[in-house]
């Protein structure tokens, strides 16, 4: 793969790097969901419904130079199907799982014209990719009901539904000045790659703690080469400015990398990692991130008591011999959304009913593991009026809630209210 290639592969990951979701007002849960009476057999001519199944398909980036386990978006996707189909399905029928097509980072656009014009399936579901999303326009002329991880600017097609609404890579927000706040962190050091998405990122940043002027930012850089993994230097200078809180725009590789290099210069800072939710890298360098931060865009599974939605996951995941991680939370909360939108749209379903009635949705919790999204607006608000996230800490090797009080998930900021303003929480 050409290095421009990879550059836009280390984007895809970066743009969820400040992503702003929108929140709603209340919760729901994926058992009340499937207590809906939905076992009427209709007759339905739409593509890959039969009178006894409905098959879905999806194109990911199972091959990639990154060697992330992307493919494991569809074992989510098949917990969530067991879980629906054990329940004797929708509307009569069982939701199968069409052999996932794989882009390979460069063939989106090909696998996706592929899946809508040789798969015949009713749903794209389960659709990641790392490269880019060209395929995401054949998508929306189809029509087709579209769910995965929103990780594309592309994501903002009224007939794509993903984890979050539309992207704010690059916005200011107040989230990290005011946890800089809390954590009683002065000096920030931030890195990025040469690259716009990594830019962005970056700059996002700068204009955050220029608004919200909590800390100073004692060392930037937004010039690293991607793959980049000595940083003597940067840590050095880092040292010196009396940095105590790094944040960066960049891969788990070169997280690491500057995480070992602190270590072996003593300097004394906490990273706040905003796509690091990774219990299998966290088992093995977990001493290396000790006391960090770690954004989690839906309910993280150290969460005590464990909501209806994460309890119902834990245990089809189970079921089914699968280990829980990000990916596989991402197929979960796609496939509970294809089912919210059968539900609403009736025993006499069709691909543009369903989109109809997933865009009239305030609070799509996508099973109970997210924080609420509004459907009305969030096609093209990449700045709504709220902004909520879970947040970890690591200990030892371990994630551990912060942040919010005992049987609250969520914390949540008002857009421009400052941090003198208390969050809210969910």
């Amino acid at each position: 793969m050409r290095g421009r290639g990879r550059i836009k592969v280390l984007g895809a990951l970066l743009s969820l790097a400040l992503v702003a979701a929108a929140c709603g007002n209340a919760s729901s849960s994926p058992a009340k969901a499937v207590k809906k009476d939905t076992s009427t057999n209709a007759t339905v001519d739409q593509p890959g419904v039969t009178k006894d199944t409905i098959t879905v398909g999806g194109v990911t980036s199972i091959t990639n130079a990154l060697n992330a386990p992307y493919g494991d978006i569809y074992k989510g996707v098949k917990a969530y199907f067991a879980m629906q189909n054990a329940q004797g399905g929708i509307y009569g029928r069982k939701l199968k799982l069409a052999t996932p097509r794989d882009d390979q980072m460069v063939n989106n656009l090909k696998e996706t014209q592929g899946l809508l014009t040789q798969d015949n399936v009713f749903a794209a579901v389960g659709l990641a990719t790392i490269f880019d999303f060209s395929g995401a326009a054949e998508l929306e002329k189809a029509g087709i009901p579209a769910f995965g991880w929103n990780i594309n600017a592309e994501w903002n097609k009224p007939n794509l539904f993903g984890n979050a609404g539309a992207l704010c890579l690059g916005c200011d927000g107040v989230e990290l000045p005011w946890m800089a706040k809390q954590l009683h962190k002065t000096t920030i050091g931030v890195l990025a790659y040469n690259v716009a998405d990594s830019k962005s990122c970056a700059q996002g940043v700068q204009k955050s703690f220029a608004k919200y002027p909590t800390a100073k930012i004692g060392f930037y850089t937004d010039s690293l080469s991607f793959g980049a993994a000595d940083f003597t230097v940067e840590v050095g200078k880092m040292k010196d400015a009396g940095v105590d809180f790094i944040t960066t725009c960049m891969d788990s590789n070169g997280v690491l990398a500057i995480a070992k290099e602190a270590r072996k210069q003593n300097l004394s800072a906490i990273q706040y990692v905003p796509n690091g939710y990774d219990q299998a890298f966290m088992k093995v360098n977990g001493p290396f991130f000790e006391g960090s931060i770690v954004r989690v865009p839906f309910v993280p599974f150290e969460t005590k008591p464990a909501p209806p939605g994460l309890t119902e996951y834990l245990k089809w995941m189970s079921k089914q011999g699968f280990t829980p991680n990000e990916y596989t939370t991402y197929g979960w909360i796609n496939a509970a959304m294809l089912v919210e939108g059968l539900q609403g749209a009736g025993p006499n379903f069709t691909q543009q009913k369903v989109v109809d009635a997933l865009n009239k949705l305030k609070n799509d919790t996508g099973g109970g593991l997210l924080d609420g999204i509004d459907w009305t607006t969030q096609h093209t608000e990449t700045r709504p009026p709220e902004s909520c996230a879970a947040y970890v800490k690591v200990v030892g090797t371990k994630f551990v809630p912060v942040f919010v009080p005992k049987g609250k998930t969520f914390l949540c900021f008002k857009r421009d209210a400052g941090v003198d303003v208390p969050p809210t929480y969910k």
